[in-house]
């Protein structure tokens, strides 16, 4: 699971920035004036680097021999790998990007001769892989690579690597000690919620530079165009460092971003700075500067900007589902169920798979074969919100828009809908999602920050589960899935839902059979849960403990690492705010 999850201590230390920001008014750099840093918390179970230590070449090691101990020479990032690049010639050396590309294996590498003197290859079992930008990708089971080396002999006779493709190996293993997962930090596109985006990174001194310049780079691929982030494009780090001292860091900033911002765009940028150099232990403050001069914020007012936002991330759902039960829609608390307040009776149309808005006012529910998306709430009438073929479960965003999916005929091709607020099928939106055109969809559930959607989609028998970022024109009509980035479980999935930012539930859902759910992590985490016979429906709240299974029986919760023993009888389908 990601290193630097949210502690209670940040979040309030986020409501507390506003008072924190010192801002002074300059389109130029100045020599006087109220420095702009932010204090960020301490608390952190980011741990100090742990040194590797691999050995060098041995003397007269044959190719195979010297190759085996290159790949493991690949745990030593000290001195920029000086002990790995001991086993390259000295050109190729001088030319190796061990970062560029790190490859998780399982079992270990086989090294063998190929025809051609002097070449071998280096098969890997690729559990997944790491680009220079930190981002991960996962691959399926039995997924092998094979890589090219080159090898010759130096003036003394000893075996050198001329030729390799930029990178390291490291077992899975060595990635639980070497490798660090963070979460860096984006704005919605609204400004109201942070977005994570989970990276992996050597742990090393140097990690607090890998972070920022990451950041600066901008979003992994499944997540642009659906958030955003202060700085702008152009903006680099004026020196390839981001050196802590006394717990402050400072960040020098190439100095053509003090043309390209205004007072309140420095200031939405020193506050995601400090909410990316958070989750380290060994930074409590976070300093812009130009050219070795601090960037000021604003004015001497020290009044932050009227349209600075402070956003909320993790948002929690409460401790409330909406469920059915007799027929009919209720909330569900701590094992009982209480009616809602002036809400239509629903029970001639057959309901299942309700939804609730964040708020707890408004509700969405499908009739009994899923051909139907009905709307309502307290002193409103029912309003059909959409048609279609197989709907899913719907899902409410944080602006109270209501998703679900439809099947094409025979079950080809998919088409999501987003509905407005009190809208009807005359208002609903059709969103684009053009790698949906061969596949069902399953299950498609919108993140809590309302950038991102989870989506399950069936091909040919084959379950996949995918992240997709959500892309919004300026008024927040949903307009495109983009990109997707694939989530892999230990086998087929049917359900899923978000647990927190960073972790999904899924599991494939069986009258009959035992079903064994998984948590999910957008580090590539697998975690599985306690078995229970007969998960028909799965919701999540707050966190991985606000786990409950619906059953034929009724409602279970989890209880530690298992179930509680008596279902909750008469109340199916429950489901968290979202």
């Amino acid at each position: 699971m990601p290193a630097n999850r949210r502690p209670l201590s940040r979040s309030l230390a986020l409501l507390l920035l506003p008072i924190l920001l010192v801002v002074s008014g300059c389109s130029s750099i100045p020599t006087s004036g109220p420095v702009g840093v932010i204090t960020a918390d301490t608390g952190s179970d980011t741990t100090d680097p742990l040194i590797f230590n691999p050995p060098g070449p041995r003397q007269d090691a044959d190719p195979e021999s010297l190759l085996n101990s290159f790949v493991d020479a690949g745990t030593g990032a000290a001195g920029d790998y000086e002990i790995a690049r001991d086993y390259l010639t000295d050109e190729f050396a001088a030319q190796w990007r061990p970062e560029e590309r790190i490859i998780i294996y399982g079992a270990d590498p086989q090294i063998s001769a190929s025809p051609t003197d002097g070449v071998y290859q280096i098969q890997l079992e690729v559990e997944g892989t790491i680009n220079a930008e930190g981002i991960r990708t996962g691959a399926p089971a039995t997924t092998t690579e094979s890589l090219t080396a080159k090898l010759e002999q130096n003036a003394d006779g000893q075996w050198r690597i001329t030729s390799i493709p930029n990178g390291i190996m490291i077992s899975s293993s060595q990635a639980e000690l070497l490798l660090e997962t963070y979460s860096l930090y984006f704005y919605s596109s609204s400004f109201e919620h942070w977005v994570p985006d989970v990276r992996w990174f050597v742990n090393r001194a140097a990690i607090a530079t890998n972070i920022v310049e990451a950041m600066l780079d901008g979003p992994a691929p499944y997540l642009q165009g659906s958030v955003t982030s202060a700085f702008p494009e152009s903006t680099t780090l004026g020196v390839e460092s981001v050196p802590i001292v006394s717990g402050t860091a400072t960040v020098e900033l190439s100095p053509d971003v003090l043309q390209e911002t205004s007072d309140l765009i420095r200031q939405q940028m020193q506050q995601q700075l400090r909410e990316n150099l958070a989750g380290l232990n060994t930074v409590n403050s976070v300093q812009m500067t130009v050219e070795g001069q601090p960037v000021y914020l604003g004015d001497e007012s020290n009044v932050p900007h009227p349209d600075l936002l402070i956003p909320v991330g993790d948002p929690a759902v409460g401790n409330k589902q909406i469920v059915v039960s007799g027929n009919e829609l209720f909330l569900y608390q701590t094992g009982e169920t209480v009616p809602i307040e002036a809400v239509p009776s629903v029970a001639a149309l057959d309901p299942q798979d309700p939804a609730m808005t964040l708020s707890g006012a408004g509700f969405a529910f499908l009739n009994g074969n899923r051909t139907r998306l009905y709307t309502t709430g307290p002193d409103q009438e029912i309003i059909i919100a959409a048609t279609g073929r197989g709907l899913t479960s719907p899902s409410f965003d944080p602006n109270n828009w209501v998703w679900t999916a439809s099947t094409g005929p025979e079950g080809l091709g998919s088409t999501v809908t987003a509905v407005p607020p009190g809208g009807s099928e005359d208002s609903a939106v059709s969103v684009t999602a053009p790698w949906l055109a061969d596949s069902a969809v399953l299950e498609l559930r919108v993140s809590r920050d309302g950038s991102r959607a989870l989506v399950v989609t069936e091909q040919e028998g084959v379950s996949r589960v995918f992240l997709t970022g959500i892309v919004r024109s300026n008024d927040r009509t949903p307009q495109s899935l983009g990109t997707p980035r694939e989530l892999f479980a230990s086998g087929p999935v049917n359900t899923a839902k978000w647990v927190n930012e960073d972790t999904v539930i899924v599991a494939e859902a069986s009258a009959e059979e035992e079903v064994t759910p998984e948590f999910l992590g957008l580090d590539g985490s697998v975690d599985a849960l306690s078995s229970l016979e007969g998960i028909l429906h799965i919701s999540a709240g707050t966190g991985p403990t606000a786990i409950f299974a619906g059953t034929s029986e009724g409602v279970r919760n989890r209880v530690g690492d298992t179930w509680s023993n008596e279902p909750v009888e008469g109340v199916q389908d429950p489901a968290f705010p979202g």
